[in-house]
């Protein structure tokens, strides 16, 4: 630990180790985009020597905060094994700059790790070769939903006005209503998502649009060598039209065009199997991925009693 330091504030070398690992989700500008969006505190962890470094975003959960280490995809920059570093590391950072308890996503298609820590196991789906892969791999209800969107009035865009957000959310809100989900992002989220993605060349707001109004969106991202399916929705009522195959298909060649080694659709929440088998049909294979809590404070049994209580009444 003794070549690492833990800062509250943005250290002096961080933008470029963030560069030169090519990492979005611990950059700077994606770090402020969540502060901004659900006032979030962000927490550096930097071994200059080394060249490597983690975040972790706190995020509130009622009288708590609750951390994740490379907020969506865990990870950090440069090389780490998580399987031994990481915990000593955390360990090792002054309490007072933690949260109660720290969560670590450990993904199916990394090294494999077993922190020895309580965890979570959902469904992770990605395809494993982007750059031998085409659409031919894909199922045929894939292949033709994205030649039905090609052959519609659909127009494809990337989405520059963040007073899109709205619409976008939306959306978001309304699919999740759908399937029953939890709303996790905001209007201001998904706007800065827009304002970052004109600045940022590793991220898209897809936009599909039929009589010039959205009826479906997409998020996509290049973080290291991996391209990353991040949101989407679409108007049930346009479902017809297959916005959401042409705005997946583009996704994943941009991220093939990019360079990108695999394309990662992300876990997919317990109980939504059709969705697995969506993401499956894109080319895609199936794994565990896991996500361990790290307890740090002493309240943690508080937090985790609380947390329980509010899955059982939600």
């Amino acid at each position: 630990m003794s070549n690492w330091a833990a800062t509250p504030t943005v250290p002096p070398a961080w933008s470029e180790v963030c560069d030169q690992s090519d990492s979005l989700f611990h950059s700077e500008s994606w770090l402020a985009l969540l502060e901004r969006s659900f006032g979030c505190r962000s927490l550096y962890l930097l071994d200059e020597e080394q060249r490597r470094g983690a975040a972790i975003s706190q995020f509130r959960a009622g009288p708590f905060r609750i951390g994740y280490l490379g907020f969506p995809i865990g990870g950090t920059v440069g090389e780490v094994d998580p399987g031994v570093d990481i915990q000593e590391i955390l360990r090792q950072v002054p309490v007072k700059l933690m949260p109660v308890a720290i969560r670590i996503p450990a993904s199916g298609f990394g090294m494999p790790v077993d922190l020895g820590l309580q965890f979570e196991a959902t469904n992770e789906t990605a395809i494993v070769d982007l750059q031998a892969w085409s659409l031919d791999r894909a199922s045929k209800n894939r292949k033709r939903d994205v030649k039905r969107s090609l052959h519609s009035d659909l127009e494809m865009v990337d989405a520059n006005d963040p007073a899109d957000a709205d619409r976008i959310y939306e959306l978001y809100r309304k699919t999740l209503e759908r399937h029953d989900g939890s709303l996790r992002y905001n209007a201001a989220y998904f706007s800065g998502l827009i304002r970052l993605a004109t600045e940022h060349p590793k991220l898209r707001v897809l936009l599909a649009k039929t009589d010039g109004s959205i009826c479906a969106f997409t998020v996509v991202a290049q973080h290291s060598s991996v391209g990353y399916y991040l949101h989407g929705a679409i108007d049930w009522s346009q479902r017809a039209l297959r916005p959401s195959a042409m705005l997946m298909n583009n996704a994943i060649e941009w991220a093939k065009a990019g360079g990108c080694a695999s394309f990662n659709f992300l876990s997919s929440p317990p109980g939504q199997e059709s969705l697995v088998r969506y993401k499956e049909a894109w080319g895609g294979e199936t794994r565990t991925h896991r996500t361990y809590t790290l307890p740090v404070r002493s309240s943690f049994l508080l937090f985790k009693a609380a947390e329980r209580l509010y899955r059982l009444v939600r």
